[in-house]
């Protein structure tokens, strides 16, 4: 049998996470850039629990105001963000999330604001535009500018908003792939790995990145739960 490390990690997968039918659906705000930007920042080094507490009190705040979260732009969000004055009232009344991102001293919702005008300067407010730039430089930069805001944080935001080629690796991730492969992974690496066995399955590099999440996670979740995926890096 090869010693090939793709090899390895098809066949580590085939054993651990059974039949990609059994998976589940990637996480995903399709229509949401709002909410996009929301789980992409508050997942960074957070516990699911607190994530999925943000977007649900996001939700109920904009469902009480006779909006649909599930549809709201970038600018959508910037405006409930203007309207609690600005993102320390945002994280008060809001999200109740007071949390900074990583390796800074601002609260989350001051880089999602900074990113969102960032991307709406450039004519970016909804997922589809995001898809259609999602190879942008000019789009990366806009949302990775804010200090704490990395590439992975890009990633993620992109695979929330439908884009299926993409693996937000983080430290869980490539801590598996380690362990199968007996050899220290990457980023970079960890990426073409899980493109190169995602190919040879036949699905989403989204979804098996968050397959292997969920089997490395402590919460013990199956891979058909509804976890949201966290930054560990």
């Amino acid at each position: 049998m090869t010693d090939d490390p793709t090899q390895r990690v098809l066949r580590a997968v085939r054993s651990d996470l059974g039949d990609p039918a059994t998976w589940g659906a990637p996480v995903e705000m399709r229509d949401s850039l709002a909410l996009c930007a929301l789980n992409s920042a508050h997942s960074l080094r957070a516990g699911s629990t607190s994530v999925r507490r943000v977007l649900r009190r996001y939700r109920d705040h904009r469902l009480a105001a006779g909006a649909d979260p599930e549809r709201d732009s970038g600018p959508d969000l910037l405006a409930v963000i203007d309207a609690a004055g600005g993102p320390a009232g945002f994280s008060d009344e809001v999200t109740r999330n007071h949390s900074k991102l990583p390796r800074t001293k601002r609260l989350r919702a001051e880089g999602i604001y900074e990113a969102l005008t960032n991307l709406e300067a450039i004519g970016i407010t909804t997922t589809a535009q995001l898809r259609e730039r999602a190879e942008d430089d000019e789009a990366q930069w806009a949302w990775r500018r804010p200090k704490g805001l990395g590439p992975l944080s890009w990633q993620y935001l992109l695979m929330n908003a439908g884009v299926g080629s993409l693996t937000k690796p983080d430290v869980m991730i490539r801590r598996y792939l380690g362990r199968v492969t007996g050899q220290k992974i990457s980023v970079a690496r960890a990426t073409e790995l899980l493109t190169e066995v995602a190919r040879e399955l036949g699905v989403e590099v989204r979804a098996l990145d968050r397959a292997i999440w969920l089997h490395e996670s402590p919460t013990g979740a199956s891979p058909a739960s509804t976890t949201t995926k966290e930054e560990t890096a």
